[in-house]
């Protein structure tokens, strides 16, 4: 299979001039020869289509799988014409296909808001600069659709997900897919002042997303139900998690109504600030749609249940409630964030919780009196008492774990990070792995796994995409162990 950075230098060479197009591939000097070797361009040439043809069709239908500012970005620069199809000759495609890859670059800033509006991408990301076209954002999202297309079978974008062990333990999650939209900056400005990002990315997120993805990693058969619009975030987010290998067939896509999405502020210490907006007016899991027979037969099957409180507190006790109620009752792990105002009702379901998952300010409000409790050890009691079996307070890479009969704390490793987003989604998922893989009962080594994976492969702007595998974790103890040895 062709070379992701292959199939890279052939799309920056083609982007200059008039970019990729049949008549440019028939007469080129740049060595598409990568290109021509990608098996989806060879079932096509196959069936009788001239090879330019065929290489100008894959990547087409490649940049139709990508997120809304790649896909414009990579239309422009390569000069594709695939917004034509959906436009046709509307204003705002003026100068995007110009002979000149300069005009190209004018046109796609001078139009950015415009051309995000007809994929329903609002509000779009910051306009993007010429300069800041040709520094950065082109050759990053020419290397995205590059791994689209090197993962590619026949003439389809979304590469098959990798094999399962037969013996993989079934977990599925009830949480939230949105799209992360994430700015790295120095600090978060106060009311009134502002601040310039050093980078900016946007990548499907979410608690829910971020949990089955690193369940995943950690080999485990890990099942999505969450809600999404029907625009074209909602199909990037789908076709992220079967790029993934993930299945999607539990998260439900509403038509005409826009995907959930959320602003993450990162510092460089890793330190994040959140806003959410969950369109929960139009999207949104019902209890019907929970009783649809291939989700009762998932928690039927499921051998752990990860509930969040993205979905509505309906959803959420139906949850807790039916994971319960199991003949072969799966363990069950509640990350209660973002936090709703009225905790109390999830009070009777917290019996059946083994255990709960977040920060220490989370925990808190997962209480009717937030400020009651003198410390983390008061906190944690008061949770204890309604049923939890064990709460886990994770933050800034520690773990301090609470029971009826037990406390221990584990301290951080050297890190140059405070902490970063999606930390606490791989401690949950890697604790899961762990208490699955000695019987469910909990073990000191399930709980130092954990803690090390949530250090395992930092990354202050990629939280979904950096979730460890099993080796990476297990590199990451090995390290910890010298580190506390020493």
């Amino acid at each position: 299979m062709a070379t992701v950075d292959g199939i890279l230098n052939a799309f920056l060479g083609l982007r200059k001039r008039s970019g990729l197009t049949v008549e440019r591939l028939g007469s080129t000097e740049v060595d598409v020869s990568r290109l021509v070797a990608l098996p989806a361009v060879q079932a096509v040439v196959s069936a009788g289509t001239p090879v330019e043809e065929a290489i100008v069709r894959v990547v087409a239908d490649a940049v139709r799988n990508l997120s809304p500012t790649d896909l414009i970005v990579a239309d422009a620069v390569l000069a594709l014409g695939v917004l034509r199809e959906r436009a046709g000759d509307a204003p705002e495609l003026a100068g995007l296909y110009a002979d000149d890859l300069g005009e190209r670059r004018s046109a796609l800033s001078r139009n950015w808001t415009r051309l995000h509006a007809l994929l329903d991408a609002v509000p779009a990301p910051p306009v993007m600069s010429v300069r800041s076209l040709r520094g950065s954002q082109e050759a990053q999202t020419l290397e995205r659709l590059a791994e689209l297309c090197a993962g590619a079978p026949q003439a389809a974008p979304a590469r098959p997900g990798r094999r399962r062990r037969a013996d993989a333990k079934s977990v599925v999650v009830v949480g939230g897919a949105v799209m992360d939209h994430v700015w790295v900056v120095d600090s978060v400005p106060n009311p009134g002042r502002s601040t310039q990002a050093r980078s900016f990315r946007r990548h499907p997120g979410g608690k829910g997303l971020n949990l089955a993805v690193a369940l995943h990693r950690q080999e485990l058969d890990s099942r999505l139900i969450a809600s999404v619009g029907g625009d074209d975030l909602a199909r990037a987010i789908v076709s992220y998690l079967d790029e993934a290998g993930l299945p999607t067939d539990l998260v439900q896509e509403t038509p005409g109504a826009k995907t959930p999405t959320t602003a993450v502020l990162v510092t460089q210490s890793g330190d994040a600030s959140y806003v959410g907006w969950m369109n929960d007016t139009q999207v949104g899991l019902s209890i019907a749609d929970l009783h649809s027979p291939p989700i009762q037969d998932a928690l039927a099957s499921a051998d752990a249940v990860l509930v969040t409180f993205e979905p509505s507190v309906e959803v959420v006790k139906w949850s807790l409630a039916t994971a319960g109620a199991q003949r072969h009752k799966p363990l069950v792990l509640l990350q209660p964030s973002p936090p709703i105002s009225t905790p109390q009702a999830v009070y009777r379901y917290l019996g059946g919780v083994d255990y709960v998952v977040g920060r220490e300010w989370e925990l808190r409000r997962l209480l009717s009196d937030p400020n009651g409790p003198g410390d983390v050890d008061a906190v944690a009691q008061q949770l204890l008492n309604l049923g939890v079996h064990a709460v886990c307070v994770v933050e800034d890479f520690r773990c301090r774990l609470r029971t009826v009969t037990s406390s221990r704390d584990i301290e951080a490793p050297a890190v140059p990070l405070n902490d970063t987003p999606a930390s606490r989604e791989r401690f949950s998922a890697a604790l899961i792995r762990k208490l699955l893989d000695v019987g469910r009962d909990f073990t000191e080594k399930a709980l130092d796994y954990a803690v090390a994976a949530m250090t395992a492969t930092l990354s202050i702007e990629e939280f979904t995409d950096s979730a460890p595998d099993v080796l990476q974790v297990d590199r990451a103890r090995e390290r910890q162990s010298l580190e506390y040895e020493s």
